[in-house]
């Protein structure tokens, strides 16, 4: 957790103010058992009205003092842990979009929400917890120890005997609960996976009726939940119960040992008094302390989670400089695009690739397309151009420089993909087709949407760009959709175009229409095309079979017809249909 602390520099003053003040309003409560015993024995035992007269008025000073401390202590708390929390939460989500989806799928959706959320939370609480109510208890068992000391040495004794007792309690629930909370905090991952599962497959589990199926399945992550959470929690509610039997058996001993000095004109009965409030606020702020400990068992398992991903390399730092005004000198000028014998394996295992010996070049103005069965790594390869995954062997390389050299931010401007599962943001049809470059003006957004075919739907929509998109553009059909993400992608003008089956969802007269505007809109940019209708990719320069991860056969249209047994099939399969 240590790691974390320097995070709370930039707001050292409120972390340095929030104690002081809670130092403040301890040592004011610290006076009110001593004033109280100089009542009992100057004032009520002695008959000296004008004793107590004259003590009262400085207690109730001092508590007014303590409330001010208290308030100010609680307030420079607040705002310590909370900007602490923004600016964690801050770090780690930058840091996840500097991972790369290699990285994100060994995470897991479910996983990352939980620690920006709830582990995050976890750790800002307890910041609050150690500014305030730990601070207020270290301070209290401090000066309750000083000022019972102060009575009398040899009651003191008995805090002496008790003190290491409770300690060693501590330590040992404290080991314990750790790596339960750790073990929770992951079946809390689990269940946040299956929510999140659940709610992006809601018209999926409706259509084939599995309502019943996922509820299931939700009650089984919850429930592991449950048992995880149950047996944290045993420990920690044994903790309160005996920490108060060992608190209360020393204020007996304390009340026995003392009545005997009493009576024996040791003690007066107002210091006696004194000593019994202070050893009490001292048992039961050791008692806070350890519930503290606890909290810190938690904190500590979700400090670890966020740790593990602070750690990680980031993937792509120059894309996130770039997003904050940096610029490399740029190395993409044409957009020459050359796989050298590629292969890939998702787990860097040379045996379970699914890309084997990828080597083909396409020039800056040529089209290529990709064909091949379902399975066969089309995706995969082209997801390796814009590294969002590393090849395992071999290089990739634009205009000569390997991918992996050229920043990361340009790579990701000059190489412009448009996936089959269009990804629409909350918010207007112009902001999301300005996404990547938000700084163009309507007609540059229009030229695009015209470029897709989107402008015509469009501007029949009440609000034409202006209008609101629901979460994930739900509020649109799936070919609106992919021609919406197709202009998105077509206003940045990149180097490299990667169409990859974006185009499934609509009509192929509609799907003709967007081919021509790219032969004139890119028509100096490297095209891919990933098509599973053959009519998307038969006026590609070129097209490269797939079979099993390999490139099996390269040519035009009319040449594959006769080259490539696969290739064919596919084509008269869907000239049949």
């Amino acid at each position: 957790m240590f790691r974390l602390a320097g995070f709370l520099k930039k707001y050292w003053l409120s972390a340095f103010l929030a104690p002081l003040f809670m130092l403040l309003e301890v040592w004011m409560d610290l006076q009110q058992p001593k004033w109280m015993a100089s009542i009992v024995n100057e004032g009520m035992m002695k008959g000296d009205l004008g004793h107590i007269a004259a003590t009262s008025p400085k207690m109730l000073l001092a508590a007014l003092i303590g409330l001010l401390g208290g308030v100010g202590c609680t307030v420079f708390a607040t705002i310590a842990s909370q900007s602490f929390g923004a600016d964690l939460r801050q770090e780690l989500f930058q840091k996840v979009q500097a991972l790369s989806l290699r990285t994100l799928d060994r995470f897991g959706s479910g996983s990352i929400v939980t620690r920006l959320t709830g582990d995050i939370t976890q750790i800002q609480n307890l910041v609050f917890l150690l500014l305030r109510v730990f601070a207020r208890d270290t301070f209290i068992i401090a000066g309750s120890f000083v000022m019972a000391y102060s009575i009398s040495p040899r009651l003191s004794v008995i805090l002496l005997a008790m003190l290491p007792l409770l300690a060693a309690f501590l330590i040992v629930t404290t080991r314990l609960t750790v790596p339960l909370f750790s073990k929770m905090q992951q079946r809390l991952d689990h269940v946040n996976t299956v929510m999140q599962e659940n709610l992006s497959g809601i018209r999926v589990i409706k259509a084939f009726v599995r309502s019943s199926y996922e509820e299931e399945r939700f009650g089984k992550a919850n429930g592991s939940l449950l048992r995880a959470s149950l047996k944290a929690a045993k420990i920690v509610a044994l903790n309160t119960p005996l920490m108060s039997v060992i608190l209360n058996f020393s204020i007996v001993v304390a009340l026995w040992y003392g009545g005997m000095l009493s009576e024996k004109g040791a003690l007066s009965v107002g210091s006696l008094a004194a000593f019994l409030t202070y050893i009490t606020q001292l048992l039961f702020s050791t008692l806070g302390l350890g519930n503290q400990l606890m909290a810190i068992s938690r904190a500590k398992a979700s400090a670890d989670r966020i740790n593990e991903i602070l750690a990680v390399p980031a993937d792509n730092q120059g894309a996130r400089a770039a997003q904050a005004g940096g610029k490399a000198p740029s190395a993409i000028r044409e957009g020459r695009l050359s796989f050298e014998y590629v292969s890939f394996s998702y787990d860097g295992d040379r045996d379970k690739a699914v890309l084997r010996d990828i080597h083909f070049t396409a020039e800056p103005g040529e089209t290529i397309g990709i064909v091949g069965a379902n399975g066969s790594g089309k995706s995969t390869l082209v997801s390796l151009i814009p590294r969002l995954y590393d090849v395992t062997e071999g290089v990739i390389r634009i205009d000569a420089l390997p991918v992996g050299e050229i920043d990361p931010g340009e790579l990701h401007r000059e190489v412009g993909m448009v996936l089959q599962q269009a990804h629409l943001f909350s918010g207007t049809i112009r902001e999301n087709i300005s996404y990547g470059k938000p700084e163009s003006t309507i007609e540059e957004i229009e030229a695009a949407a015209r470029a897709a075919q989107a402008h015509e739907f469009i501007m029949k929509l009440e609000q034409g760009y202006d209008t609101v998109l629901g979460q994930r553009g739900v509020n649109l059909s799936g070919g609106q959709k992919q021609r919406l993400s197709i202009a998105r992608t077509l206003l940045l003008k990149p180097k490299i175009v990667i169409l990859d089956d974006c185009t499934s969802a609509v009509d192929l007269n509609t799907d003709l229409l967007i081919r021509k505007s790219l032969q004139t809109v890119m028509k100096d940019s490297t095209c891919l095309i990933i098509g599973q209708r053959i009519a998307s990719i038969e006026e590609a320069d070129r097209i490269l079979v797939l079979e099993d991860g390999r490139i099996t056969a390269i040519g035009t249209h009319r040449e594959l017809l006769g080259q490539s047994g696969l290739y064919r099939q596919i084509a008269i399969s869907q000239q049949g249909a």
